[in-house]
């Protein structure tokens, strides 16, 4: 159904844009080999300022990255929960036992659940998010369901990785940063240096 595909690209956008973070819109950090070449025409300020420039685009993303996280972390229990219900609901629809009653608690609101007796179940009805309710046939929930939980999870991984390479770039630019600052301390004693040696 439309309510179907609708959700699966909803989840797909996330997952792309979490697995595009790190490379749309970012810089991949370079280590600075020959700090003397990289100054070369540029002040210890602006060198140091750029660079934390970056680095502060880097916490951005992190903290944006850190909340996806969150999301998925929260919302993959409940999409699993939901999908344990609806394969115990295919189970009793396609059991020896169809006709017997089945006692469910399900969630009405987030702390107030209900009791209902269900027989014969054919169908459910799941949230979709910004107070969206659909109902499904059994085997179209389940399939929905079992596409959010490898979604969940495919987002967690990509999630994972874009935090690696990240905080592998905001070490690089830590390191470079203080490699500039060494420069700038061993420049100025090298000209202390060389002033303590003209005054003699």
């Amino acid at each position: 159904g439309g309510g179907y595909t609708d959700a699966r690209d909803a989840i797909e956008r996330d997952m792309s844009a979490s697995a595009a973070m790190v490379d749309t819109g970012v810089q991949k950090a370079k280590f600075i080999e020959d700090v003397d070449a990289y100054m070369s025409g540029k002040t210890v300020e602006d060198a140091l300022s750029e660079l934390q420039r970056k680095y502060s685009r880097y916490k951005l993303i992190e903290r944006d990255l850190q909340e996806q996280r969150i999301r998925y972390s929260t919302k993959l229990p409940d999409v699993q929960r939901s999908l344990e219900a609806v394969e115990m609901l295919c189970e009793k629809r396609d059991g020896e036992n169809a006709a017997e009653e089945t006692l469910v608690k399900y969630q009405l609101t987030e702390a107030t659940f209900a009791d209902a007796s269900v027989t014969s179940p054919e169908s459910v009805y799941l949230w979709l998010g910004a107070n969206v309710m659909l109902e499904y046939p059994l085997d179209e929930a389940k399939e929905l369901l079992e596409t959010n939980v490898h979604a969940c999870e495919s987002g967690l991984e990509a999630n994972a990785r874009d935090l690696a390479v990240l905080k592998d770039n905001m070490t690089i630019v830590e390191v470079n940063m203080s490699r500039i600052y060494n420069y700038d301390v061993r420049k100025r004693r090298n000209a202390e240096n060389q002033a303590a040696v003209k005054a003699k």
